[in-house]
């Protein structure tokens, strides 16, 4: 027990920040596969940073960032949000959520920056593998759903088989992927032609997976991702880059809305579902639900506009100004949440938790301690990140997780002294090991 609270030696404690290094890089590849898996990783990354003590010294170059404070800022105000709540079941599980907003802090107490890249490249191999699976399932090599005995590894849909998450996540993490990779190509000349030719590889398949999967939003940031990729590449011939990339992503929108059912049968929805809506109030469908829901959801806002109604009250009280007959938008079966991020913060903490929520991304687009290759990285994340929030939620376990991750990455610039080793397939099959050592414990969990 005694050997249990001394404080480790700052040999030990190089090791463990070492390893929380490694953690977070199979941490990342987890991100879009599997939220258990990822959930055990975190846990044992928690416990390797309580057990390596000195809490302060490590903690206060994050503190001291601009962008770490605006994440705690948020919390704190969500947190405040618990206060004047009465849904405290609903508060919590919010709650529980928002603590990634914590992750800044805390990943950058350890984080090198040569992992940084590493960490990113993870993910967007964790979206390679995902994507390998989701083509897998279109072909009908794999089935829809896949269970070894009682314990599930994935089910999905043949008209949208987006395998790990739903087909807006699965979209959302291909846009984000695609756009970095195209970042990446046109404007780092040092990368080697094997990492070209992935990137390209990707790129296409990436696209040609989206084609099939229904998640409307990732449509829609792919295009405008792509378009801030061009913008920032040639902003000093912008007006050219702008005509080029439109160009370019009409072309791409034509073929898909011509020649993917997928994309063709969710675009028409989103029209008709738009003309029920304004011709003759008409709800009832997936769209109209977020509709209606903003509609009534401002409302609440208009009603409690400093500080909202808390943030485990929001969803009952928008019901209760929600008229009869449109008793499907009280139904929590049928809509559980707005969708919509931006009028749910304005519900639950009013203007001044959306205070909180612009201030944390203007300290972001304002920060100018970093490489422009890193600004413009940060720039198409938080971009997308903004787009994703109108009609999809932030508090999950998918996009914020992925958001506070990245951001660390693109910010962070201390080295450690630790035994940092370039990536080799010993690496590989370390990296390999641990992966399918945590798949198993989330699986089974």
């Amino acid at each position: 027990m005694t050997n249990i609270l001394k404080a480790p030696s700052q040999n030990v404690k190089d090791k463990i920040t070492l390893w929380l290094n490694h953690l977070l890089v199979l941490y990342a590849f987890l991100i879009p596969i599997n939220n258990n898996a990822k959930s055990s990783l975190f846990f044992t990354m928690l416990v390797l940073f309580l057990y390596r003590r000195d809490y302060w010294f490590y903690l206060k170059d994050a503190f001291s960032n601009r962008i770490v404070q605006a994440f705690l800022i948020f919390y704190l105000i969500n947190a405040f949000g618990m206060l004047y709540t009465e849904n405290i079941t609903f508060g919590k599980a919010h709650m529980d959520k928002a603590k990634y907003l914590l992750f800044p802090l805390m990943f950058l107490s350890f984080l090198d920056v040569r992992f940084a890249f590493r960490i990113i490249g993870a993910f967007v191999l964790g979206m390679f593998f995902t994507e390998l699976i989701s083509y897998a399932i279109n072909f009908s090599l794999l089935p829809t759903s896949f269970y070894i005995g009682k314990y599930e590894i994935y089910e999905t849909t043949l008209f949208s088989p987006a395998p790990f998450y739903n087909h807006i996540r699965h979209n959302y993490g291909l846009a984000i992927v695609i756009s970095y990779l195209l970042y990446q190509f046109l404007n780092k000349k040092d990368v080697s032609l094997k990492v070209k030719i992935f990137s390209i590889i990707f790129m296409t398949t990436a696209t040609l997976n989206m084609s099939f999967i229904a998640g409307r939003t990732g449509y829609v940031i792919y295009i405008i991702s792509i378009l801030i990729v061009f913008i920032l590449t040639y902003r000093e011939r912008l007006i050219k880059a702008f005509l080029v990339a439109l160009i370019l992503l009409s072309t791409i929108s034509f073929l898909g809305y011509k020649y993917s059912s997928t994309i063709n049968i969710r675009v028409n929805q989103t029209i008709d579902s738009v003309k029920k809506v304004i011709e003759n109030e008409d709800y009832n469908t997936s769209v109209g639900q977020r509709m209606g829901l903003t509609k009534y959801g401002f409302e609440l806002f208009e009603k409690n506009i400093f500080f909202g109604v808390g943030v485990g009250d929001f969803m009952d009280e928008v019901r209760k100004i929600i008229p009869d007959k449109y008793a499907y938008l009280k139904d929590k079966d049928i809509i559980a949440n707005p969708h919509d991020t931006h009028i749910q913060i304005l519900m639950q903490l009013g203007l001044f938790g959306y205070f909180g929520l612009i201030f944390m991304f203007y300290r972001i687009f304002t920060y100018q301690e970093l490489s422009k290759y890193n600004k413009d990285l940060l720039i198409i994340l938080s971009i997308s990140i903004l787009l994703y929030m109108v009609p999809s939620k932030f508090f999950e376990t998918f996009s914020l997780p992925l958001f506070a991750t990245f951001v660390s990455c693109l910010i962070v610039n201390k080295n450690y002294d630790i035994d940092y080793k370039p990536f080799s397939k010993n690496t590989f099959f370390f990296y390999l090991g641990f992966v399918i050592l945590f798949l198993i414990i989330g699986i089974t969990r």
